[in-house]
């Protein structure tokens, strides 16, 4: 079953040419690595694939329902957000909800009401389904729901941005510049 094709692309910035009638063709169940210099092009050609920028000419065609994940090359910030709630928001559908839900649980005191209407909010998109996805996806990654960002290092930061990614459970996942941290 075709995932993607890439048709006669071409993309331009200026007069550096990237892509000139590049072609691809993506099965389910293969995997493909794109290698070679700075500015060549890899990491456009993932964002053509997401749909983050549209080429100059030519045509991309996703498979139906195709759920793309990405890695990016840069680390989530290291903020006061716990691991939970940046893991939450690969999950457009429920990850605000869910993180807000999770921080007024881990709350000294918790607004009730609010937590109320969080919880009705949540069963009308099924995101206590949600939730057991992210916990599935932190026990098998080895992360800590509640540590701050702040307090991780780059390689543990870069596992929480694989597991953002990986909790949407996308067809295809595109990996920019992955690293041994993985």
């Amino acid at each position: 079953m075709t995932l993607l094709r890439l048709e006669r692309l071409q993309l331009a910035y200026g007069t550096h040419v990237l892509l000139n009638d590049a072609e691809l063709v993506l099965e389910k169940g293969e995997r493909l690595a794109l290698v070679g210099r700075n500015g060549t092009g890899k990491s456009t050609l993932l964002k053509l694939v997401a749909g983050e920028i549209v080429p100059d000419d030519g045509a991309i065609w996703r498979a139906p329902g195709l759920k793309i994940g990405v890695l990016e090359q840069d680390l989530p910030s290291a903020s006061g957000e716990t691991i939970f709630d940046v893991v939450a928001q690969g999950l457009p559908q429920a990850g605000e909800l869910l993180a807000e839900y999770h921080r007024l649980v881990q709350s000294d005191t918790p607004d009730m009401q609010r937590m109320a209407t969080l919880q009705s909010r949540l069963e009308a998109v099924d995101g206590w389904s949600f939730h057991q996805r992210i916990d599935v996806v932190l026990t098998r990654l080895g992360l800590p729901a509640d540590d701050l960002m702040g307090s991780l290092s780059g390689g543990w930061r870069r596992r929480v941005a694989l597991a953002r990614a990986l909790v949407a459970e996308p067809d295809l996942l595109l990996l920019d510049e992955p690293t041994n941290h993985l």
